[in-house]
């Protein structure tokens, strides 16, 4: 393995600043934390970091009790210091970015929709010579993330193999820029299954049979397995990717943040929504949405519709007011970082 890269204390906090961007970012539809590291700089690292804890060398390491070793080379300090921020923002701010995104969508769409913009603008600047093959990874990208994003909800059945598929195909979803994990959950078919399961053990079985509580363990272990497993093996190829097709990967990453602007256009027209209460997961026309808003359920958009403003009232120069000042904020961030490595 190779060395662990060494950091200021002042390095670690801002590390956990980045964490924290992420963990808002996974709480909007269309954003993900990828999408944050992918413009923080730190993307490539957290691959690598991800695939070094999940190497074979790194697995013998822990059956052999080599904790000394563990602990000298892996890179745990940076993703502590990630893994920090992220729960910070989902325990600070998951709640309040949720209601923002239920009853505000507008400007907090508009607000991301200029940041990810601007986040394009920015990463785009930093691929120095274009090629006919880039160009195509990029389309491929945008075509990709497009078709991602404005996929129908199917039906597919609650079984074990689904759940363990399911996960894989959520956490690979999670890393990749622009698009959502949840999101993927709602596709596939999932969502209403999946955290229906949690629901009952987050009860703790209460008002269940034995059967429906064993039911909602074995999901959420294949789950989890899932997700375990389609890490694991998912970091192994983007780092080859990246060290073999450095260019090719960055363009077509770029690529799916374009494609999942479509899913944060500010101006929609919402068809239905996915509700979460304490005991159950249930689809909600927008008609119907206001009594489960006012109960404090949690509320993701299942179907929605994009459409061009046609009344240019003062809450549409607001919400292109929070698009720039998310598109400057890009900027403002990119250049004191370019300042930083200038006084380095």
């Amino acid at each position: 393995m190779c060395d662990v890269k060494k950091r200021s204390m002042l390095a670690y906090i801002k590390l956990s600043l980045s964490g924290f961007a992420m963990g808002v970012a996974n709480v909007i539809p269309g954003v993900s934390g990828g999408t944050m590291a992918f413009l923080l700089g730190i993307y490539e690292e957290l691959i690598e970091a991800i695939r070094k804890i999940a190497s074979i060398e790194t697995i013998k390491d822990i059956f052999t009790f080599k904790i000394k070793k563990l602990f000298d080379t892996l890179p745990w300090k940076f993703l502590l210091a990630l893994a920090i921020g992220v729960l910070i923002a989902l325990g600070s701010c998951a709640k309040l970015f949720t209601y923002l995104v239920t009853d505000h969508a507008v400007l907090t769409f508009a607000f991301f929709f200029g940041l990810v913009a601007a986040s394009v603008f920015a990463v785009l600047k930093k691929v120095k010579k274009w090629s006919a093959s880039r160009f195509v990874m990029f389309i491929l990208g945008i075509a990709a993330a497009f078709l991602i994003v404005t996929l129908v909800p199917v039906n597919t059945p609650n079984v074990w193999w689904m759940s363990l598929g399911g996960g894989m195909i959520v956490i690979c979803a999670m890393i990749l820029p622009g698009i959502s994990g949840s999101f993927l959950l709602l596709v596939l078919g999932q969502f209403k299954y999946v955290w229906g399961s949690v629901a009952i053990l987050a009860s703790l079985g209460k008002g269940v049979s034995s059967e429906v509580l064993i039911n909602a363990v074995k999901t959420v272990v294949f789950l989890g397995a899932g997700c375990i497993i389609g890490l694991g093996s998912f970091v192994h190829l983007l780092n080859y990717l990246f060290k073999k097709y450095h260019d090719l990967t960055v363009v077509t990453l770029i690529g799916f943040m374009v494609g999942s602007l479509w899913k944060l256009w500010p101006w929609k027209n919402i068809v239905s929504y996915s509700v979460r209460t304490k005991t159950d997961v249930s689809t909600i026309s927008a008609a119907d949405i206001e009594p489960f808003k006012l109960a404090g359920a949690k509320i993701k958009v299942l179907v929605d519709q994009n459409f061009l403003p046609t009344t240019f009232d003062k809450m549409f120069f607001f919400a292109v007011g929070l698009a720039v000042l998310g598109f400057a904020i890009v900027f403002i961030m990119e250049y004191f970082a370019d300042k930083g490595e200038e006084l380095n």
